[in-house]
């Protein structure tokens, strides 16, 4: 039927209509606009969560450091007021630990030296720090296991920077920290035994390993993408 041929009401009527539907139409139009802008932002809020998260991780990691820092001043202090002159006490006197000197550990420490300082995922540089690590890694192979502040006065040095070298070496997943706070021990792990004894499958720049285990991260959250909406969904 032809709009000229309806009756006046009517097509006001159905005027009306059109009108409405195109003002919803519009409407909806910009809901769906505002709808795809608040998914951006929740995109931006979530992965600002993961940050947050990571840096949490992190902070929890460094507390743990200090905690061992605090626990091995203190029991530095501890040895230093019982010996007399307040000299302290030398590896040799720790009971059931192999006290022996660098030529007698029966390793090549300077190659062990080498492929640390080549090792995947290794950024440090320092030759003197990271010949101390391989120390460490050396003393836990011998003795198996060892109590923080026989490490350290074994390997020769002091409560706050053991803590760094044994936490580098925690990241690299080859030596772990075993029981409580202040009467764990660290212990080399199975990679580090590979390590020492050459049987880690690091083959050099271009390989093609991959990178050691470290520290357990969590999962990242998943982040949908949003959806865009066009004419026909409306």
């Amino acid at each position: 039927m032809d709009n000229h041929n309806m009756p006046e009401n009517q097509q006001q009527k159905l005027e009306n209509q059109q009108s409405l539907i195109r003002q919803l139409t519009q409407e909806n139009e910009e809901l769906y606009h505002q709808f795809n802008h608040l998914m951006i932002r929740n995109n931006k809020l979530l992965k600002r969560i993961d940050d947050l998260q990571k840096i949490i991780d992190d902070l929890h990691l460094r507390v743990e450091e200090l905690q061992l820092i605090s626990n091995n001043q203190l029991q530095l202090n501890d040895r230093l007021r019982r010996v007399p002159g307040g000299k302290e006490v030398s590896g040799a006197a720790l009971p059931g630990v192999v006290a022996a000197d660098e030529q007698s550990l029966d390793l090549d420490l300077e190659q062990l030296y080498i492929r640390w300082k080549s090792y995947p995922g290794q950024v440090a540089q320092n030759a003197p720090n990271l010949r101390k690590q391989v120390l460490m890694l050396a003393y836990l192979y011998r003795n198996g296991s060892l109590r923080a502040n026989e490490l350290f006065q074994l390997t020769g040095v002091g409560g706050v920077t053991g803590a760094r070298y044994v936490s580098s070496l925690k990241r690299f997943g080859l030596i772990a920290f075993n029981g409580a706070r202040k009467k764990g021990h660290y212990s080399i792990t199975p990679q580090g035994i590979q390590f020492i004894e050459g049987k880690d499958e690091y083959r050099g720049p271009g390989g093609g390993v991959s990178m050691p285990a470290g520290i357990p991260v969590k999962h990242a959250l998943r982040i949908p993408d949003p959806t865009l909406m066009d004419g026909d969904d409306l």
